[in-house]
């Protein structure tokens, strides 16, 4: 085992999050060490070969809101790779229930706010609401109890989120906050909001996957730097302050720089540290199904995707994402056979999915599958399953409250 390797900054965790923060540090001028744990880089920015093909067994996606994915895909020279989805309908929120219709009568009606003092006034009370944007405190903006229990709560019964809570709408939604701020109700505001973003218009891929990022991020910041080392297989197990540095010790050698960026799961951060335990983290389970369905290919029986509440019956899968109608490059690609996307896991639970072999694994999602496309699935060709672990859930500021 070697000792006392010195370098200007050490990153310890290889996922998204690490791979930035190696880059920009190569980009600096910095010699980078870049640590994983895992035999290969990119954390949820997994890929795989299934069915022929490469494709993402982790995130498929981004979020647009704040831009800094495809600020970052220009900077590495890789905007021509940004995909849009298939606008290819909504989501279904549930199984031989379906979704309240907001064009019903009265969810329109439960939808109206109470105002007070002018028609859509501003105030302190506009900036206060639930998850979902509802149950307001009787502000100008705020609504009533009934959107609270007729369309927020059953839309967290669905899967969208665990419970309805508290928060400031400036945390939950900046944009939004701004819209009331500038004198529009919660109502006009969120209406606004839904005319300048198109079908598919909040999230984002990458043509080729999520996956390709990796190896973007990883040669550009080889191309930058003059000692740029991506170690994989070397988990860090001691950090520790000396002298104005850092000591880092991994499976195979120590390691000293000035600069270290842990990019790792909140709980796995905390022990390397040595700080009090978290709460328990929730492990969740993504299924990856090919399918050769002759008839599926170009059908999508529930638009690109289902959520499923944890009401429904005879399903244990939360969601279902048809990733081959999502995605216009998968589809070309995949030459008539369906990539399906399975989610086993709630908070506080662990997944169905959870220690079975792939024999168990293929007779418990199949069935799933089947149910939530609404037509009779066969043997899938290939199956892949990818694991994280989730935190708690807490409202937006938490971080801050807690480290006060």
């Amino acid at each position: 085992m070697s000792t006392g390797t010195r370098t200007d900054a050490i990153v310890v965790g290889a996922g998204c999050g690490g791979l930035v923060a190696a880059w920009q540090l190569a980009q600096s001028g910095c010699d980078v060490t870049l640590l994983d744990a895992w035999k290969w880089p990119g954390g949820l920015l997994a890929g795989a070969e299934l069915g022929g093909l490469r494709v993402d067994v982790g995130a498929e996606g981004y979020s647009v809101r704040g831009g800094e994915v495809e600020r970052l895909l220009h900077e590495l020279g890789a905007a021509e790779l940004i995909a849009t989805p298939i606008p290819a309908g909504r989501l279904a929120a549930d199984v031989d229930r379906g979704a309240p219709d907001p064009e019903a009568a009265g969810v329109r009606d439960a939808c109206r706010p109470r105002r007070r003092g002018r028609p859509g006034g501003g105030g302190e009370g506009a900036t206060r609401c639930a998850v979902g944007g509802v149950a307001g405190r009787g502000g100008p903006a705020g609504y009533g109890r009934r959107v609270l229990d007729d369309l927020v709560s059953p839309a967290g019964r669905r899967g969208l989120f665990d419970r309805p809570a508290p928060g400031a709408l400036a945390e939950l939604a900046p944009e939004l906050a701004a819209r009331v701020a500038s004198g529009l109700s919660l109502r006009e505001a969120v209406a606004a909001s839904l005319r300048t973003s198109p079908p598919g218009g909040a999230v984002h891929g990458i043509r080729g996957g999520m996956n390709a990022l990796v190896e973007l991020l990883v040669s550009s910041a080889r191309a930058a730097s003059g000692a740029f080392e991506l170690s994989c297989g070397e988990p860090v197990t001691g950090l520790q302050r000396e002298s104005g540095r850092w000591r880092v010790t991994t499976s195979k050698r120590t390691l000293s720089a000035p600069i270290v960026v842990l990019a790792l799961p909140l709980d796995a951060a905390v022990r390397l540290l040595g700080a009090p335990s978290l709460p328990q983290t929730t492990r969740i389970e993504v299924i990856t199904l090919v399918l050769d369905a002759p008839g599926l290919d170009g059908d999508e029986p529930r638009g690109t995707g289902v959520l499923v509440g944890a009401e429904v019956p005879g399903v244990t899968a939360k969601a279902l994402t048809h990733s081959s109608a999502k995605w216009a490059w998968l589809r070309e690609q995949a030459q008539g056979r369906d990539y399906v996307r399975l989610s086993y896991g709630r908070r506080g639970q662990a997944p169905a999915t959870a220690g079975l072999d792939e024999a168990e694994l293929r007779r418990l999602v199949r069935p799933d599958a089947a149910a939530l496309l609404g037509r009779p699935v066969p043997e899938p060709v290939a199956v892949r399953r990818t694991a994280w672990w989730i935190l708690p859930l807490e409202r937006p500021g938490w971080p801050a409250q807690s480290s006060g």
